[in-house]
């Protein structure tokens, strides 16, 4: 099964090798093929402009959303990342392709790169985030799409480690942190 991701950096793997993202260690040990359609620095309105191209014409099977954080760091709306990411799933739904949709991680506000912070306050970002997840839950449920929840993968479990262990900058996870969201959504795909 063909299965497009499409996002932003936390789905292109920003900072590490590519053979290291979490999409590329989904293709050695699954059956299905993943395509990488991440971005650095995309926002839900430069994915849902890029649906056609980087989504229908791929015919994939299903596809992987997976936005929103850039668009609140840049001072986005809530509402128009809600608006942008239920068109991407009625678009999907239109043409034949299941989606199924990432809750974004945020990683720890005060472990963002210090230059990073100056650009926004990564507290209001969090907030914002956390009522995106609120959001998205009910929203899958009401539409029956498939979802998975990654907004707490880092906090919870490993809450306790040093967060250079699992992050690059605070935000952007490091290898190890890849091979964990690896297992998680591909766990998902062994049972769907």
């Amino acid at each position: 099964m063909k299965i497009v991701c499409l996002g932003d950096s936390l789905t292109f793997g920003y900072g590490v090798h590519p053979r290291e993202n979490w999409i590329n260690l989904l293709n050695k040990a699954n059956h299905h093929e993943f395509i990488n359609k991440g971005i650095n620095g995309d926002t839900t309105g430069g994915m849902l402009s890029r649906f056609q191209k980087d989504v229908v014409e791929e015919k994939p099977a299903s596809v992987f959303l997976m936005g929103g954080l850039n668009d609140f760091i840049t001072g986005g709306d809530l509402g128009m990342v809600k608006s942008n990411l239920m068109a991407m799933v009625h678009q999907a739904h239109h043409n034949g392709i299941r989606p199924i949709v990432g809750i974004p991680f945020t990683g720890d506000p005060a472990k963002i790169r210090e230059d990073w912070r100056k650009l926004t306050d990564f507290e209001s970002v969090k907030e914002l985030a956390s009522a995106y997840r609120e959001w998205i839950l009910l929203f899958c449920s009401v539409f029956q799409v498939s979802c998975i929840d990654l907004f707490d993968i880092f906090t919870d479990e490993y809450a306790a480690a040093d967060d250079r262990e699992y992050f690059l900058d605070g935000l952007h996870p490091n290898s190890s942190g890849q091979k964990i969201i690896a297992d998680k959504i591909g766990k998902f795909f062994i049972i769907s």
